[in-house]
């Protein structure tokens, strides 16, 4: 399903470090008969955990096309310490973005088997990066296009092939790293080989391109119907990276696996499966989202199975009944808390604790 290409839809946080955590989340979405292009910005208040309120919406200006997707980038630097905000969607092979202050939005095409991940991801130059993969003989092939835009100057978007890689990639996500000020991400993603599931993260830096990629889990292919999570320690910690995802068995029925690879400065990779306690054969769609907590890697676990049952995890305890299938699963996490959240009949998102 579509709804899964854009990595947790709807929804973007920025964070960054100092001597505490900073974080911007954003609803985005489309309003009125002409699908005008809105972002609200949601923010936490009080000392107890609650319903997140709300800035006043903003209205773009903008008119975006019926059946496109909608995105926006995360960063390791908030949109204020940038003095910059991007927004875009897809549409078929062909990436429209927009910043703020701009008029019209830049646009660029994928190549016919291209395939873009998401969320792009910005600098604190202001400059937004979105990731891609190309089918080549030996795997895949890592794209990126740099979109730029300062105020009252006309955008442009440039076009570089990064490295490749061994294996296709069956599920993608990206993530910033947070403090980060230069040209970075992280990129996660899942193999299906005839060894079985392949885990692998790419660290990518203005200097350098790190890949690290998991021995092949036997008996295991990766869930396709899902959105990773990935995760990014900031500095001056120790360096560490982990991605988890979702993997089934290769027979029927199905039983499923939360995998897990982390990664640290000295190359120690390590593989932890944990088993999912969920219905055989039942997993509809999956989600994972890490807390926006630069020291400490936790992932808030969604698991929707074929009869509309939310169940949360770990544990897995059963969190929501009557889901719709096509339900997105929109999570937005902060330093400390998980919001589930609902889009309205007018494109507007509320957000509820899980």
């Amino acid at each position: 399903m579509s709804h899964f290409t854009i990595a947790c839809p709807g929804v973007i946080t920025s964070y960054q470090t100092g001597l505490i955590t900073i974080s911007s989340s954003y609803g985005i979405g489309t309003s009125g008969s002409r699908n005008q292009l809105v972002t609200t910005e949601y923010y936490e208040s009080g000392m107890e955990p609650h319903e997140l309120d709300s800035f006043k919406p903003s209205f773009w200006g903008v008119d975006v096309p019926d059946g496109a997707e909608l995105f926006a980038p995360t960063g390791g630097i908030t949109p204020e310490s940038a003095h910059q905000f991007w927004v875009g969607w897809l549409l078929g092979q062909r990436v429209y973005m927009l910043a703020l202050m701009q008029k019209h939005p830049v646009e660029a095409d994928l190549a016919a088997d291209e395939t873009a991940l998401f969320p792009p991801v910005m600098d604190k130059a202001g400059v937004a990066a979105l990731y891609s993969w190309r089918p080549v003989a030996q795997g895949m092939a890592l794209w990126r296009r740099l979109f730029t835009g300062a105020i009252k100057t006309k955008p442009s978007v440039t076009t570089e092939a990064l490295t490749e890689i061994p294996g296709r990639a069956v599920v993608s996500v990206v993530g910033a790293i947070p403090g980060e000020p230069k040209q970075h991400a992280i990129i996660g993603w899942a193999e299906d080989t005839a060894a079985g599931a392949v885990l692998g993260i790419a660290v990518v830096r203005p200097d350098q391109i790190r890949v690290m990629r998991s021995d092949p889990i036997p008996g295991f292919i990766p869930f396709v119907h899902q959105r990773p999570g990935i995760w990014a320690s900031a500095p001056p910690t120790a360096e560490r990276y982990e991605l988890k995802l979702a993997l089934e068995s290769s027979g029927e029925p199905h039983n499923y696996q939360s995998a897990q690879l982390s990664v640290t400065a000295q190359s120690d990779e390590r593989m932890t499966s944990l088993q999912a306690d969920l219905p055989t054969g039942q997993l509809h769609a999956a989600a994972y989202d890490y807390a926006k907590d630069h020291v400490g890697a936790f992932a808030h676990q969604e698991f929707l199975t074929k009869d509309g049952r939310l169940w949360s995890g770990p544990p897995f305890t059963l969190t929501k009944q009557g889901v719709s299938l096509d339900d997105p699963l929109t999570i937005l996490m902060t330093c400390t808390q998980a919001y589930w959240g609902e889009r309205s009949a007018d494109g507007t998102l509320s957000f509820h604790i899980l």
